[in-house]
Order: C-alpha cells, then sequence, then structure tokens
C-alpha cells in the first residue's frame, strides 16, 4: 500500500479494484464512492467488458453498503450492460452476482416480480459458469418470491425440484435444508403431519444445527416454526419454551406474538394483557423502523434520474403493499385483544417518548442542515430559477428551525434524568450500542451516523461538546473516543466501534485524560467527563 501513489494510474487503479474486491467478499468496509468512481472511469475508458462489468457491480457494492438502493440498482444496471455475454471469456460469475444483489434489495423492498426475475437470471448465468450450487441456489431462492405472491404451487414445485437437483449433485446437507420455506407453508395451513415430517429431515439432514448441536447463527427463526407446530398440535409447553428460545435471539415480535397465542391457549388473562401489549409495541417498533427506511429511500432519490423515478414509484408502490398488510395485521390483533379482554392500551412508558424526542430532535436537525444545503445549490447552480422554488426551500428551513426551537424549549423545561434519557435513549446511541455487540470488523459506524451522533450532543450536552471537544481540539480518533466514553461505552465497545484494539483505546484514553485533566491513567476519565460537564 505505501508503494501505491508512486504508481502508474493502471497500477492504482488495479489495486484499487483489487481492494474493493476483497473487502466486498470480507464484509470489510469498502473504498468511498468517490474514490471508486476513479477506477470506474478508468476502465470505463481503458478496460475490458469484463473489467467494465466487475467495476460498475462493485460500486453498487458500495453504494449498497450505504444503504442508497436507487442508486446502487441502477450501477447494477449499468454492469450488465458492459458484460459481453457473446464472448467465450464472459465473465459469468460476477453476471450471476450482479443478479443475486439486485434480488436481495428487490426482496428489501418487497417486490416480489422483480425479485423472482433477478433470481432466474442468476440461476441462469450461474448454470453458464458452470457453478453448479449456484445455480440450484438460485432456483431456490425463488421460493420466496413465489411464497410472497402466494402461488403454493409454484412453491412445491420448486422445492422438490431443487431437493432433486441438490441430491443428484451430492449436496444432502443443502437438499434437506431446501424445505425450510415448505414447512412453514404447511404449518400456515394446518398441515402438521407434512411440516413434522419435513422437520425430522431438515433438523436431522441438513447443516441447521451444528456438531454441539446448536442452531447456527442466522437460522434462529426455525424456533418460530417449531412453535407454531407445538401449538397445533396442543402441546403449549413444548411452543412456549421455543418462543422464549426465539425471544433470546432478539426476534421479539415474533416471539411476543407466539407467547400471547400460548397463553391465549392456557386462558392466562394476565399474560394475555402483558403480551398483548408488548406485541403491540413491537409492531409499532417495526412500523417505525419501516417508516425510516422508507423515508432515507426517498431522499436517495430526490432530484434524480428517471431510473431512480421509476425505482421511487416501486418503492411507494411497496410501501403501500406494505402498509395494507400491517393495517390488516393490527386490526386482527386489536379484534382477538379486545374480543378476550376488552383490553385498552397502556399509557406509553416515559423513556420511550424521550427516546422518540432525541431521535427527532437529531433528525430535524440533520434535515434543517440537508435543506439549507439544498438551498445552497439552488442559488448557485441555478441562477434562473423561480424565485418561488427558493421561497419554498427557504419556508422549509424557516419551519425546521421553529420545531427545534419548540424541542429546545421542551428539552430546557426537563429535568435533569429527563435530558440524560434523550440523549442516552435515542435510536442513534442505540443503534451504536448494537454495532458495538458484533466483532471487531464486522460493522462500522457510518459516517452520516457519526454526524447525527455529534449533533444531538451539541444540542442537548452543549457544555461537555464545548468545554471537551471544542475548547480542547480534540481530533480523529481522540475525539470519537472521548464521546464514546463520555456515552459510557466500555472499551472493548469502543475498540469494536474504531476498528482498533482495546490496548489502543486505552493509550488513547490516557493521552486525553493527561491533557485534559494532568491525570495520567485511563481508569478516571469517564467519572472526569461527568464531573467536569455537572451530569452525574
Amino acid at each position: 500500500d505505501s508503494l501505491i501513489p508512486q504508481q502508474s494510474r493502471r497500477v492504482r487503479m488495479h489495486h484499487l479494484m483489487l481492494v474493493a474486491e476483497a473487502a466486498n467478499k470480507l464484509y470489510r468496509q469498502m473504498p468511498s464512492d468517490t474514490l471508486f468512481l476513479e477506477a470506474v472511469d478508468y476502465y470505463d475508458h481503458h478496460g475490458t467488458p469484463n473489467q467494465q462489468l466487475k467495476a460498475h457491480y462493485l460500486l453498487g457494492c458500495i453504494y449498497r453498503d450505504m444503504k442508497e438502493a436507487p442508486q446502487a440498482i441502477q450501477c447494477y444496471y449499468d454492469a450488465m450492460e458492459k458484460a459481453d455475454t457473446l464472448r467465450d471469456d464472459c465473465d459469468y460469475t460476477t453476471l450471476f452476482r450482479v443478479y443475486g444483489q439486485m434480488a436481495e434489495l428487490f426482496r428489501a423492498q418487497y417486490l416480489s416480480e422483480d425479485e423472482l426475475k433477478a433470481w432466474k437470471q442468476y440461476s441462469h448465468y450461474a448454470q453458464k459458469a458452470n457453478d453448479t450450487y449456484n445455480y440450484i441456489y438460485g432456483l431456490e431462492q425463488t421460493v420466496i418470491p413465489y411464497l410472497s405472491m402466494r402461488d403454493t404451487a409454484q412453491v412445491l414445485e420448486v422445492t422438490k425440484k431443487c431437493n432433486q437437483l441438490y441430491e443428484k449433485n451430492g449436496m444432502p446437507q443443502a437438499a434437506a435444508h431446501v424445505f425450510r420455506t415448505v414447512i412453514f407453508l404447511y404449518l400456515e395451513n394446518s398441515q402438521y403431519e407434512k411440516a413434522h415430517e419435513l422437520m425430522n429431515l431438515v433438523e436431522n439432514k441438513s447443516d441447521l444445527f451444528d456438531e454441539q448441536g446448536r442452531i447456527r447463527e442466522g437460522q434462529e427463526h426455525y424456533y418460530y416454526s417449531k412453535g407454531l407446530y407445538y401449538i397445533g398440535v396442543c402441546q403449549i409447553d413444548s411452543a412456549e419454551y421455543y418462543y422464549r428460545k426465539l425471544q433470546s435471539y432478539g426476534y421479539e415480535y415474533d416471539a411476543y406474538k407466539g407467547l400471547l397465542s400460548v397463553y391465549q391457549a392456557k386462558t392466562n388473562s394476565d399474560s394475555i394483557a402483558k403480551y398483548a401489549t408488548l406485541c403491540e409495541k413491537g409492531l409499532e417498533q417495526l412500523l417505525s423502523e419501516n417508516q425510516m427506511e422508507a423515508v432515507m429511500q426517498l431522499s436517495s432519490l430526490y432530484n434524480y434520474t428517471r431510473n431512480q423515478k421509476l425505482a421511487m414509484e416501486k418503492t411507494q408502490e411497496a410501501e403501500h403493499e406494505r402498509f395494507i398488510k400491517w393495517r390488516v395485521l393490527i386490526i386482527s390483533l386489536l379484534i382477538t385483544t379486545i374480543g378476550i379482554l376488552q383490553y385498552t392500551r397502556y399509557k406509553r412508558k416515559k423513556v420511550a417518548e424521550l427516546r422518540k424526542m432525541g431521535t427527532d430532535y437529531a433528525n430535524t436537525f440533520t434535515q434543517l442542515i440537508q435543506a439549507q444545503n439544498e438551498l445552497s445549490a439552488l442559488k448557485e447552480s441555478y441562477s434562473n430559477l423561480k424565485d418561488g422554488l427558493l421561497l419554498k426551500k427557504q419556508k422549509e428551513i424557516n419551519l425546521l428551525n421553529t420545531k427545534i426551537q419548540e424541542y429546545q424549549s421542551m428539552y430546557q423545561d426537563m429535568k435533569t434524568h429527563e435530558k440524560e434519557a434523550v440523549v442516552y435513549e435515542s435510536d442513534i446511541v442505540k443503534r451504536f450500542k448494537e454495532m458495538a455487540t458484533f466483532k471487531r470488523g464486522s460493522q462500522l459506524p457510518q459516517e452520516h451516523e457519526w454526524e447525527k451522533l455529534v449533533i444531538l450532543l451539541k444540542q442537548c450536552m452543549p457544555l461537555f461538546y464545548q468545554n471537551m471537544i471544542e475548547r480542547h481540539q480534540l481530533a480523529g480518533q481522540e475525539q470519537r473516543t472521548c464521546i464514546l466514553t463520555f456515552l459510557n461505552f466500555s472499551a472493548s465497545e469502543t475498540s469494536i466501534l474504531l476498528n482498533t484494539s482495546p490496548q489502543r483505546i486505552t493509550n488513547v484514553k490516557m493521552h486525553i485524560n493527561k491533557k485534559i485533566f494532568g491525570e495520567d491513567n485511563a481508569t478516571n476519565l469517564y467519572k472526569n467527563l461527568k464531573n467536569d460537564t455537572g451530569v452525574k
């Protein structure tokens, strides 16, 4: 790496492609889109069709990691256009991966028909690449969109075909694993004997469990099917056992939904009330997350090309479809709850209100900054633009400023512990806590997430930010270490978020403590930060 800046452009671009490809395979942070656009431009002018295909594919993966789905899809379309399928040396392996990435994005946006087409192309080109496993795997993945479209005949037919292909090609574990979706289909239709037969096959023949009998990471939702089966055959205690295991893996809504059915079967009124409330709150959280995701998608579509406008229309259609589904589910849940206990909603806890305020507070500042940047860009780029559009944008900024003043007024009237809760219970702090639970290097905060965290601290903890960060001019890793320490992240959690070693974090904390407080140790930094800013 140290020698690369002195090399020719051809070598530098080849090196950048290798770095991006390796990072993508290892689930590590990829180069920035701004940096990698230079490689795409270079290969568009000097590369072979296969190199151009791979460059656009990797750029799409970068946008994918940035949660910019429309731009990622456009890059994948560009990659497909670069592929020369008439040549004998066409890179079919990269081409089928392009379709696989598109299928995953379509699945996330509930575009079942587009997802189905993408998986079929994935399988087609995997076969051309002589990749037998991925040829069958692509067929297997079509089961999900078929299930979403309620085409049960195709679900059963494709599953049977994949099972036979896996067996024929010496992959017995994959052959057994393929029945997971059919099991769920049978359970939904109360065909418990057929479901039980396939569950025994999957549990004994597939790789669902490791050698020690532990379910493999990423497969934990299977416990929901186990719970459905035992509810169906009236083994209520077994169903409760598996729903609680499901809850331990973080599938709270599905677990609460299952436990509600358990206590309905037991006619336990107190527990019915409890899990009806938890189920409702879990549903509200899912809706909130879906709404935030939709807002981010719509934001990335702003002022984009015709292809992005088409993507927006499909996203809106998917959101409408999803809204209808959730609405039906909510109504069904409410009818069930009212019919059993005439249960009324509990008031939301104070901490939930404070968490929402902290999140909205930070989001409003982010929107204000974005709107101000957009207004400046409009003024600079469109000298002949009508005043009406500029006034509209200025009005938007004024409304955001008014909203911010309202939040500040509310915040000033709060008690000290409530002010702290606004920060500590905010979604962005919880998001950092989630990322800190993964192994180092597996997932790192994005720049926009760091920016949102800083915005929240500037507004809600101004004394800390001014005294600690700005006055002492902390920069880079020191600044972020100081922020995470103030928010009570441990050294190990901080090392994960900053992608470094715990010892390095300890050294940085010691340096900060000595620089600000004159103490040559890392242990007292958290206490000193709290005392100096008046937070106990």
